[in-house]
């Protein structure tokens, strides 16, 4: 058995890394929202 990945394992391990770190801002970006939604700041800039 030989000791290299395979392009297509590249290509997968890079795409799962890629999904991984949208899933991450996703998580971060959803409470730091309802924390500007509660103290008001989406209604100042004009996003409420």
């Amino acid at each position: 058995m030989t000791d290299e990945i395979s392009f297509g394992n590249k290509l997968m391990v890079a795409f799962l890394r890629f999904m991984v770190f949208v899933l991450v801002i996703i998580l971060i970006a959803i409470p730091v929202c309802i924390l500007l939604d509660v103290l008001g700041v989406l209604d100042a800039l004009g996003m409420g």
